[in-house]
């Protein structure tokens, strides 16, 4: 049976015992050997009085009616009355624990505190029905008094119920009304506003009804005690979900509270580690299997390139025509070209895979960037290039991975006489920023730049989008790679013909 259907049924098996009691009690008091008992009684007080003030007129006055006994103004089926008075009460007794040990409550429906701010409401209405007999609409008092019981009387079956499974729920304050509903609250504050009104609610209830009856009312009490108990469980409940963020940022386990206001929150939390876990070794599993084709693919490239350098230098001792030198030179070339693209782009995939670590130790980055400078100088003088210096020291140490770093800067400069006009400068700035070095180098361009800065960054891509000049479109992808290795940042900027490489390289070591 669904909860909904059975929640439905033991409803309307309480409303009938609810019913049946009130109607019960009803017929067992105004049964008419009752009603003579009582009228009996005081007309022997009234018989009593008289004697006493009229000596003499006891004689005139008839007798009275013994209690238990008949008479003929008595109805003949009183017993009937009696009789349907008991069954009526034994049904809606049989009805109640049906509804209540047969049909459990297994889901919260007011929940304990629910049931208290019921109850502190529906005390406030009996006792202003009570006061209603001294209002001009007295009449209706045995109507409203009929309605109040019977409705006392489902308020309270219904709370019985509600307690019971509460009880068989180990008495878990999930069940609270105020806490479910501070779950469907759209935001923490929201919901911090939910718990603020019900136990605001709580004690204006508990104010009002000593006020204004002189009564206690423990109903609000009960209430206001779970509204406290809720308010201090959410504010737990907000620490743990502030723990998993933190866990989530550090990459630890997420722990799931299943009582938690934010159980929802933190399952989604942990749905996401999954998926970034899962995507981690996906992207583990295919750098690898990169790493390995590569590695494969390079290691089969070597061994024919080798052969054709090899051979090609033995044909140069040989004397050929002169069309027969010039395309030896060029496969030499070709072939060289070919051999150092290779080994770059092993290299390259090595570094970016994390298969190869940094070495990092202390160096002195000016000399460093002097010492790639002088392996440029021929290459310098033959394009007309002059690198213009611009230091704020003349030796800045740092902790990095020198031969890395010599590979950045001898790619930076590869580049600028790959692409630099002729006749230009190079500038190279270094300068000190906190606790990193920041390294700048400006060359002016030999064609228009129509590309974009991460565009250039990609690998295999080329400004020079003619391919009218040398390169492999792995200079700055190498650059960039290797500087995030060892923990600094790489980038670019473009403004109008000049091209600007811009690293910044901690100074000290520092996590990655």
């Amino acid at each position: 049976m669904s909860l909904t259907r059975r929640n439905f049924i033991a409803l309307g098996l309480l409303l009938f015992a609810a019913i049946g009691f009130s109607i019960g009690q009803l017929l067992l008091r105004h049964t008419p050997g009752r009603e003579t008992a009582e009228t009996t009684t005081v007309m022997t007080e009234q018989t009593t009085a008289s004697a006493t003030a009229f000596p003499g007129v006891e004689e005139s006055i008839p007798e009275t009616t013994q209690p238990g006994t008949s008479t003929a103004s008595e109805p003949a089926n009183h017993g009937i009355r009696r009789f349907l008075g008991y069954v009526l009460c034994f049904a809606a007794a049989a009805s109640a624990g049906g509804a209540i040990f047969g049909l459990r409550q297994t889901a919260p429906a007011l929940g304990p505190d629910g049931i208290g701010m019921i109850s502190g409401i529906f005390g406030i209405l009996y006792y202003t029905a009570i006061n209603a007999e001294y209002m001009m609409w007295s009449y209706l008092l045995d109507i409203w008094v009929t309605a109040a019981s019977i409705l006392a009387a489902c308020v309270i079956l219904f709370s019985i119920r509600e307690l019971w499974g509460w009880a068989r729920a180990k008495f878990s304050l999930s069940w609270c009304l105020v806490r479910r509903l501070s779950k469907y609250a759209p935001s923490p504050q929201r919901a911090m506003l939910v718990f603020a009104g019900w136990i605001f609610l709580s004690l204006t209830g508990i104010l009002l009804t000593q006020l204004w009856y002189d009564k206690f009312s423990f109903g609000f009490l009960a209430a206001a005690v779970f509204g406290f108990m809720g308010l201090r469980l959410y504010g737990k409940d907000l620490n743990h979900l502030g723990e998993q963020l933190n866990n989530l940022f550090q990459g630890l386990p997420i722990a799931i509270k299943d009582d938690s206001t934010f159980s929802q929150t933190e399952a989604q939390l942990f749905t996401i580690c999954l998926r970034q876990e899962e995507a981690v070794r996906a992207a583990i599993t295919s750098e690898r299997f990169k790493v390995e084709l590569i590695s494969n693919v390079s290691h089969d490239l070597r061994t024919p390139l080798t052969a054709i350098l090899g051979y090609s230098e033995l044909l140069q001792k040989e004397t050929l025509s002169p069309e027969g030198e010039e395309q030896l030179r060029l496969l030499h070339q070709k072939a060289g070209y070919m051999s150092e693209l290779v080994e770059s782009l092993f290299e390259l995939t090595k570094v970016s895979s994390g298969v190869v670590e940094a070495k990092k130790e202390e160096i002195d980055l000016i000399r460093l960037l002097e010492q790639t400078i002088g392996l440029f100088d021929d290459q310098l003088i033959r394009a007309g290039l002059v690198v213009r210096r611009d230091y704020t020291s003349d030796t800045i140490p740092i902790i990095t991975d020198g031969a890395r770093m010599h590979q950045v800067f001898a790619n930076l400069l590869g580049n600028a006489i790959k692409y630099a006009l002729a006749g230009t400068r190079i500038y190279l700035e270094v300068k000190e920023t906190g606790e990193s070095c920041l390294i700048r180098m400006v060359n002016t361009s030999s064609y228009e730049m129509d590309f974009k800065p991460e565009e250039v960054l990609q690998r295999f891509a080329r400004g020079d989008k003619a391919r009218s000049t040398k390169g492999s479109g792995l200079g700055l992808a190498i650059a960039q790679t290797y500087t995030e290795s060892v923990g600094g940042s790489f980038r670019i900027g473009i403004d109008g013909d000049q091209f600007s490489a811009i690293v910044e390289l901690p100074k000290t070591e520092r996590n990655l």
